[in-house]
């Protein structure tokens, strides 16, 4: 059991119509259960998030779980209509109480919603300036051109070295290049940094942006790492992937110093028959790890404060959501892993 603020996670994904399972209740309550403050929802379960009318019927059918005990939300994703991604910024202004946030993804990942074309990305960037967008942006950085190899599923660590490090860094530059150039107003929120070599990059840019950059840490990318495929296979695939020790050591050393914003869980569950086949879908199931992760970070000392900011401060402004702090306690409780049939941080 760990004392912490109520935690905020802003990025999980509960899926929709693409599985017979409903992740959105399991999703809920097991944030519910660990006195979770909320939950933000990503934009790409099917049907994807991309309009008001959508994400208020994905709200609606939260409240039947949520029933007031916890915040739930939504990002807008951005898709290949431009016409679409000005009233996806227009909306996130405007309805910024249901929606939190604007999502693109710069490579596919889950939903084929990425936005590949470096000129349509320029494009993404000047209507975020020309409707004067002010609010966060979140991006799933990876370069798919810098991707090397092909991924083998009977080799799952193949979907690492295809994935790499570089991949990551090298988004994250033309992001920020195409940010500055059109006078970006907004939070420029990198989701689930994967590499030290991002996070080397941005100290460089300390003081020297006209916007504010928020890094974002997951569970699992904190305390997994390429051995692990060893126990988990594919069970283990997401995107961006797992590293190799060192690097995910240097990760840890980078959060214990407080190089790091927000810690989201990338919460994203598929049936364990899809995991375990031919063509493992990327992500996994990581929300019962809070108060096990909490823990961890407490016995490697992390400052009360710094993880304050990491669960709950940071986000909480980020996004708007205006909540009061509350000090909890959290148990950890394995059951919670049953509905997704496997523990991906077993040994942890």
């Amino acid at each position: 059991m760990v004392i912490t603020l109520r935690p905020i996670d802003p990025h999980v994904h509960l899926r929709g119509e693409e599985y017979p399972i409903n992740y959105l209740a399991s999703g809920i309550e097991q944030a519910v259960q660990m006195s979770f403050a909320a939950i933000l929802e990503q934009p790409n379960p099917r049907p994807n998030l991309i309009d008001v009318d959508t994400i208020r019927r994905r709200r609606l059918a939260a409240q039947e779980y949520t029933q007031e005990r916890i915040v739930h939300g939504c990002h807008i994703g951005l898709t290949t209509n431009l016409a679409q991604v000005e009233s996806a910024f227009k909306a996130a202004a405007a309805h910024w109480q249901e929606i939190r946030a604007v999502k693109a993804f710069w490579v596919h990942s889950t939903g084929n919603m990425g936005l590949l074309d470096p000129d349509y990305q320029k494009a993404v960037w000047r209507k975020a300036r020309e409707v004067s967008f002010k609010g966060p942006f979140i991006q799933h950085c990876e370069d798919e051109r810098q991707f090397t190899g092909t991924f083998d599923y009977k080799r799952p660590i193949t979907h690492s070295q295809r994935q790499n490090e570089h991949a990551e860094t090298i988004q994250v530059e033309e992001q920020i290049r195409n940010a500055q150039d059109v006078g970006f107003e907004g939070i420029f929120y990198i989701a689930h940094v994967s590499s030290p070599d991002t996070i080397d990059y941005l100290e460089t840019l300390k003081g020297k942006l006209p916007f504010k950059i928020i890094r974002e840490v997951t569970w699992h990318h904190l305390f997994r790492n390429t051995r692990h495929y060893k126990q988990q296979g594919n069970r283990l695939k997401m995107n961006p992937p797992v590293r190799d020790p060192p690097v995910q050591a240097k990760h840890l050393e980078y959060a214990l110093q407080g190089k790091f914003d927000i810690i989201g869980s990338d919460h994203a569950p598929h049936p364990l028959n899809l995991k375990d086949g031919q063509e493992p879908p990327s992500g996994i199931p990581a929300l019962p790890f809070y108060p096990k992760g909490i823990e961890k970070l407490i016995m490697l000392g992390m400052p009360m404060g710094m993880r304050d900011s990491l669960l709950f401060h940071t986000a909480n402004s980020v996004f708007d959501l205006r909540l009061q702090p509350k000090r909890i306690s959290i148990e950890y409780d394995p059951s919670m892993w049953n509905i997704y049939g496997y523990n991906p941080f077993e040994d942890a």
